[in-house]
């Protein structure tokens, strides 16, 4: 085995735990070698590529495209404001509005909304919309309370504030996400590199792999000299060298951004690599220890200059859950009445095509592991439980509870389009007024699957399941039952209004998109 880790072999070996696999007995970890300190790099060339040329030319581009549809969404709004509910003042008199723009760029640009992209892999224009309705809030708040003071002849009236407001918040969006896809179509894929080795740096790899809407190309990895396993998944990636040729590497393969993944790297090794990382004006993304269950309303705290990371408790106060179970029952009701059209379609299609009640009833397991008959369109045959025995086979959920055959026989005509556009899933709504479901929460999982989750997991039942979630909306059955149970439960831990808002609009374009099961 040593020869198969020299020097030679580890720039082009693939990613994968040859040890392992061969079952050579576990060697000890040899010394690292010492890092290059940050004095001696050497500059007589220049930076990085990346940071002379490429890296700030699209970093640059995105803050002026996103600036640009700011002021896009801004005058658009402001346009199709004087269509809809024209002032009473002359057009001429909104001239005088024009130095506003350039001050709502700055206002924007304090709170961060052009700058947070250069330090994302995952660039979310859903994510930034707080900041967005904050940003529109309070310049429109300003502009109607202090602007007739600056600009006595300028007569802004609360209806035209409004309406103004709601457009630029429907615009603003679409705008920006618009810009980010033009940037990303105008220059090359970011180049990633990975530092560390093992099951997270797998991890990191396949997710950023399965993502091109990312932007992100992974040229390979570096690690300590000894270290080699498997990345699932993610073809090509090889080890480019030990972490002592971090600079070279950087160099050879116009590395952009690095990302720090549980390395083998000593403590005091690891941070030179940053510093090095920062002197050659790379990107870093670094994945926190217990990320598990680290979620996005995570809060960092300081003391004396140590950083802390605050989580929050799995408590919900009882106002946060009648404010959700509110939620859910005006979004059922609203559901259920604009829907009744495709309900009642539904419906006859479904009696049209088989024999066979219209309505499916499953039991569940839900909140505090009551059991419950959810609701869904029929869109098997009668008696398909019967046959899961017979088509055992051809499951492709292999190694878990889950059941899921791509061209299932069971399906009937109807039934495979209500599936793809996930229209058998609307009787759901039913289950929500009920209260035996939730617009967003976890899996409900029939009593085999439920059956198969065990200790801290269990607390994905801490919250109603829900007809959408995370699992839903990231993958569904390309997702295996271990990674969606840790999804509930990561959910739950993290649990946040504005994060079900954020789950309903993504699962929109899935429904639309027809990624349905």
């Amino acid at each position: 085995m040593p020869e198969l880790l020299g020097a030679e072999g580890a720039l082009d070996a693939p990613l994968r735990g040859i040890d392992h696999a061969l079952g050579a007995p576990r060697r000890q970890r040899p010394q690292l070698r010492a890092v290059l300190p940050v004095e001696s790099l050497d500059t007589s060339n220049g930076f990085l590529f990346g940071a002379d040329v490429q890296t700030p030319r699209r970093d640059s581009w995105r803050r002026r495209s996103l600036a640009l549809a700011d002021v896009l969404g801004l005058v658009l709004a402001w346009a199709i404001m004087w269509v809809v509910a024209p002032p009473p003042t002359p057009i001429t008199d909104d001239l005088l509005l024009a130095p506003v723009l350039p001050l709502w760029i700055v206002m924007n640009k304090v709170l961060g909304l052009y700058d947070r992209d250069a330090s994302l892999v995952h660039r979310s224009t859903l994510n930034e919309l707080p900041k967005l309705l904050h940003s529109l809030s309070l310049g429109a708040a300003l502009l109607y309370l202090v602007g007739p003071l600056l600009l006595p002849s300028l007569d802004l009236l609360r209806e035209q504030v409004v309406v103004w407001w709601l457009l630029a918040m429907a615009l603003s969006p679409v705008l920006r996400h618009g810009a980010r896809l033009a940037v990303q179509r105008g220059f090359d894929a970011e180049h990633v590199l990975i530092i560390g080795s093992g099951q997270v740096a797998s991890a990191v790899a396949e997710k950023i792999g399965k993502h091109p809407e990312y932007g992100a190309r992974l040229v390979g990895y570096v690690d300590v000299p000894h270290e080699e396993i498997d990345v699932r998944g993610v073809a090509d990636l090889r080890r480019l060298g030990d972490v002592h040729d971090f600079e070279e590497v950087c160099r050879r393969h116009d590395v952009e951004r690095v990302v720090i993944a549980f390395s083998n790297v000593e403590h005091e090794g690891l941070l030179d690599v940053i510093r090095m990382a920062k002197r050659l004006r790379l990107k870093i993304s670094v994945v926190p220890r217990l990320y598990e269950v680290i979620g996005h309303g995570v809060q960092v705290d300081q003391i004396e200059g140590m950083t802390l990371l605050g989580l929050k408790s799995m408590q919900l106060s009882r106002s946060t859950l009648m404010l959700k179970r509110a939620m859910d029952v005006a979004g059922a009701a609203v559901g259920l009445l604009l829907l009744s059209p495709v309900l009642a379609a539904v419906a006859v299609a479904i009696k049209l095509d088989s024999r066979g009640p219209v309505l499916f009833r499953q039991r569940r397991i839900g909140h505090r592991e009551q059991e419950f008959h959810m609701l869904k369109f029929r869109s098997m045959v009668v008696g398909a439980d019967a046959m899961k025995d017979e088509l055992a086979h051809l499951n492709e959920m292999q190694g878990g509870p889950m059941f899921k055959i791509t061209e299932d026989p069971r399906i009937t005509r109807v039934g495979r389009f209500l599936r793809r556009t996930s229209l058998d899933e609307i009787p759901q709504l039913i289950n929500v007024l009920r209260g035996d479901m939730s617009l967003v929460g976890p899996r409900p999982l029939i009593p085999s699957e439920d059956g198969h989750v065990s200790g801290w997991h269990r607390a994905r039942l801490d919250l109603t399941p829900g007809l959408t979630g995370p699992w839903q909306v990231l993958g569904r059955n390309r997702i295996p039952f271990h990674e969606m149970v840790k999804l509930d439960y990561l959910y739950v831990a993290d649990w946040s209004l504005w994060n079900d808002v954020k789950l309903i609009m993504r699962t929109l374009p899935v429904m639309l998109g027809q990624r349905g099961s």
